[in-house]
C-alpha cells in the first residue's frame, strides 16, 4: 500500500509523467521489433475500436433524428459518450479524459469524495473500464447522483466537443491517425435542430431502450433519453457562443 495519501490535489506528484504520454510526445517509448510494433497496435486498436467520422455525415438537411450508439459507428459514433476523443479539463489543464465517459466517472468519484476511483479513471485505458470503476464508487447516494448527473454529463460534452486535444502523434477523432473532416463542433453543429437519439437497446435512462431500426415504429415507449437531451442542450449552448463570437 502506498505510503502517500491518494488526492487530486497531489495526484500529480504520483504520476509526474503524463497521464496519458501517447498523446503527449514528449515519453521516451521502448524500442520493438517491426513485429511486436503490429502485434502491439493491432491489440491496442481492437480494443478501442473508434472510427472517425465518415463524409457521410447527419447534417440539418436529413430528415428525422439522428441515431447514435456505438463509438464505432462511422456516421455518428461522435455521440457517443465512448468515442475516443482526449480533451482537457477546464479548472486544471494537467488533467485529461480519453472520453465523455472518462469525464462523467470522474467526476462521480470526486462528488462522492472517492479520491482513490478518481485517479483509477483517469489511469483506465479504456470506457468500459472506467464504466465499471463508476459501480464500485464508494459513499455513492443514488438521490445526490440523480440530482448532479446531467450536469455532470452536459458539462463533459461540452468540454468533449470545445477542449479536444490535438499533439503531435495524435490527430483528433482518431487513434488510427486519420484526420477527422472539420471540428467535432463543426460536426455536432451540422446537425441543425435535429432530434439526437442515443438508440441503445439496453438503456432506457440514457438511451431510448430500442435499437436504430426499431426506434420509430416503438417512439410511444421509448426510455428517457437523457444523453440525447443533454447533448441536443450543449449544441444549443455552443451555436449560441459560436453566434456570438465566443468560439
Amino acid at each position: 500500500m502506498s505510503r502517500h495519501p491518494l488526492s487530486i490535489d497531489n495526484f500529480h506528484s504520483l504520476f509526474p509523467a503524463p497521464l496519458f504520454p501517447s498523446y503527449a510526445g514528449t515519453t521516451t517509448r521502448p524500442r520493438y521489433s517491426t513485429r511486436a510494433r503490429r502485434d502491439r497496435s493491432s491489440r491496442h486498436h481492437r480494443r478501442l475500436r473508434y472510427h472517425t467520422p465518415s463524409q457521410r455525415m447527419a447534417s440539418s438537411a436529413d430528415p428525422g433524428p439522428v441515431y447514435f450508439w456505438k463509438e464505432s459507428d462511422p456516421e455518428a459514433g461522435y455521440l457517443s459518450q465512448w468515442y475516443y476523443c482526449p480533451f482537457r479539463d477546464d479548472k486544471d489543464e494537467r488533467i485529461r479524459y480519453k472520453t465523455a465517459e472518462h469525464y462523467m466517472m470522474f467526476q462521480k468519484a470526486m462528488l462522492f469524495k472517492d479520491e482513490h476511483t478518481a485517479i483509477e479513471v483517469l489511469k483506465a485505458a479504456t470506457p468500459r473500464k472506467v464504466k465499471a470503476l463508476g459501480r464500485k464508487v464508494k459513499n455513492f447516494n443514488e438521490a445526490t447522483w440523480l440530482k448532479h448527473r446531467c450536469d455532470i454529463v452536459r458539462h463533459g460534452n461540452i468540454l468533449k466537443f470545445t477542449r479536444a486535444i490535438s499533439e503531435k502523434g495524435y490527430k483528433k477523432g482518431s487513434p488510427s491517425g486519420n484526420p477527422l473532416e472539420g471540428s467535432l463542433l463543426d460536426t455536432l453543429l451540422r446537425t441543425g435542430d435535429r432530434e439526437l437519439v442515443e438508440a441503445s437497446p439496453f438503456d432506457p435512462v440514457w438511451g431510448i431502450g430500442f435499437k436504430a431500426a426499431d426506434a420509430e415504429a416503438a417512439r410511444g415507449s421509448w426510455g428517457e433519453n437523457l444523453l440525447g437531451k443533454e447533448l441536443m442542450a450543449v449544441r444549443s449552448i455552443l451555436r449560441k457562443k459560436r453566434d456570438q463570437g465566443q468560439l
